[in-house]
C-alpha cells in the first residue's frame, strides 16, 4: 500500500475511522484557517532577519521547504488510517503503529516539546509585546512585564478552557490567520513609504558564512504539524485534506515570502530579528505590535487543545466516563492547572527563552520532517514507491536533519553570545 509523490489521497471513501461524525462537523474552510494560524507564527517576524543572514538567495528555500512540508503532511494524515476501518486518534498513536511503544513515547516527547514550549512562548511573548506598547504609550507606571506576563496567561486561559476541542476554536483560526496577513501587509506598506528616510543598507546577493543558519530558520518557520491530527479529525470531508494543505501551505509561504523580502529590501544588513523592532517607535510600530499580540492569544490555545487533548483522552476526562457537568469542571481544573504552570515559568525562569527555543528548534525539525518520513515507511513500506518520492523522501529527511543541527546550533550561540550593553 505505498504512497506516491502527486498527493494521491490514500484515505478510503467514508472512512472517519474511531471519529464519530458528529464530531465532524468543521468545513475545510476552516481547517485552511487553523493551518495558517499555527504555521504562520510569531517565525514569520523573523524571517527578514534570515534572509540577512543568506542574502537574496535564501528566498529559494521557500518553495522548496514549503512542498517539504506538504509532502510530510500528507504523510503524517495517511499514517492515521494505516489500519483498516479504524483511525488512529494522535500523533503519538502514529509512533507507536510504526515502532512499538519506544516509538509513542519518542513521539510523544516531541509533540509535548513543541506544543509547550511554543505556547509558553506565546505567552510570553504576548507579555513583553504589551510592555512594549505601554512603554511607547508612556502610561506603563508601575506595571512591569513580569505581571503582564501573568495576565497573558490568564486571557489564554479563557479560550483554552471554553474551547473543548478544534472544533471550537474555528473563529480563533480564522481571526489568527486575519491578524498575521494584517501585519505583514502593515510591514511591507510602511516599510515602504518610510523607505526614502532610512539609513543607507546595504544587501548581499549570497552569505556564505550564514548561508546554512538560514535555511535551518526558514525550515523552523513550518512547524504546526502536531496539530495536523486534531485539525484533520473535525473536518466533515477528511479526504479533502491534501488539497486543504496545499492551499493554507502556498498562502502561509506566500506570507512568508512577502514579509521576508520587503522587510530585508527595506532594512538590509540592519534588520533585527524581530522585524517589528526595526521599524520606528511610533502609532504605527504600536498598532503592529497590538494586532501580532492578538495572533500570539489565539494562536496559544491551538497548540494547547493539540497537547491537551491527548492527556485527556488518556486521563478519560470525557463525557464517556463521566457526566456531563463534572467532565467540563474537571476540564477546566485541568487546562487551568496547564496554563498556571506555563505561566509561572514565563514569569520567573530567566532562561527561559532559551530553553523554550532549544526545545522548539529540536522537536519542530523533527515532528515536521523526519517522524512522518519515517513511520510512513514503516508502515507501507518503500518497494512500490517511484524513485522520484524515494529521492525526495531522502532530501525531506536530510532537511530535517540539517534543521535540526542548525537549529540547535543557532538557538545555543544566540545564548552564549555576549549581551549588549
Amino acid at each position: 500500500m505505498g504512497s506516491d509523490f502527486a498527493l494521491k489521497n490514500k484515505i478510503p471513501k467514508n472512512h472517519a475511522g474511531s471519529i464519530r461524525e458528529d464530531h465532524r462537523t468543521s468545513s475545510s474552510f476552516a481547517a485552511y484557517f487553523n493551518i495558517v494560524c499555527v504555521v504562520a507564527g510569531a517565525g514569520t517576524l523573523g524571517l527578514p532577519y534570515a534572509i540577512m543572514k543568506g542574502g537574496w538567495l535564501a528566498l529559494s528555500f521557500f518553495p522548496f521547504t514549503s512542498l517539504v512540508s506538504i509532502y510530510t503532511s500528507k504523510l503524517l494524515i495517511e499514517c492515521l488510517y494505516c489500519k483498516p476501518n479504524e483511525r488512529l486518534e494522535q500523533f503519538s498513536d502514529i509512533g507507536e503503529a510504526a515502532f512499538g511503544k519506544v516509538g509513542r513515547y519518542f513521539a510523544k516527547i516531541f509533540h509535548y516539546a513543541v506544543s509547550l514550549s511554543f505556547s509558553c512562548s506565546y505567552i510570553f511573548l504576548t507579555g513583553d509585546n504589551t510592555f512594549s506598547v505601554l512603554v511607547q504609550l508612556g502610561i506603563q507606571g508601575n506595571i512591569t512585564a513580569f505581571w503582564l506576563k501573568a495576565i497573558a496567561g490568564l486571557v489564554v486561559l479563557v479560550p483554552f478552557t471554553l474551547c473543548k476541542t478544534l472544533r471550537e476554536v474555528t473563529l480563533l483560526g480564522i481571526s489568527g490567520a486575519f491578524t498575521t496577513i494584517t501585519v505583514v501587509l502593515c510591514v511591507a506598506i510602511y516599510g515602504g513609504i518610510t523607505y526614502d528616510s532610512l539609513a543607507p543598507i546595504n544587501h548581499e546577493l549570497f552569505e556564505t558564512a550564514t548561508f546554512a543558519q538560514s535555511l535551518g530558520m526558514i525550515a523552523f518557520a513550518y512547524g504546526g504539524s502536531v496539530v495536523y491530527p486534531h485539525v484533520e479529525a473535525t473536518m466533515r470531508n477528511p479526504r479533502s485534506w491534501n488539497q486543504i494543505v496545499i492551499y493554507a501551505v502556498a498562502s502561509v509561504s506566500a506570507i512568508y515570502m512577502l514579509v521576508a523580502t520587503t522587510g530585508y529590501l527595506y532594512y538590509g544588513d540592519g534588520v533585527k530579528d524581530n522585524i517589528l523592532n526595526s521599524i520606528s517607535k511610533g502609532p504605527m510600530s504600536i498598532i503592529m505590535y497590538v494586532i501580532f499580540t492578538l495572533h500570539l492569544v489565539v494562536a496559544a490555545p491551538i497548540y494547547l487543545c493539540s497537547f491537551a487533548l491527548e492527556l485527556e483522552n488518556f486521563l478519560k476526562i470525557d463525557t464517556q466516563h463521566m457526566s456531563r457537568t463534572r467532565e467540563f469542571i474537571i476540564r477546566v481544573l485541568f487546562r487551568s492547572s496547564i496554563v498556571t504552570g506555563l505561566t509561572l515559568f514565563a514569569m520567573f525562569v530567566d532562561k527561559f527563552s532559551f530553553i523554550s527555543g532549544l526545545c522548539g528548534a529540536i522537536a519542530n525539525c523533527m515532528t515536521v520532517f523526519l517522524i512522518p518520513v519515517f513511520c510512513h515507511f514503516k508502515l507501507y513500506g518503500w518497494r512500490k514507491r517511484s524513485i522520484w518520492e524515494l529521492v525526495f523522501a531522502a532530501i525531506t529527511v536530510f532537511v530535517g536533519l540539517f534543521g535540526f543541527v542548525v537549529s540547535t546550533y543557532i538557538t545555543i550561540q544566540e545564548e552564549l553570545k555576549p549581551e549588549e550593553k
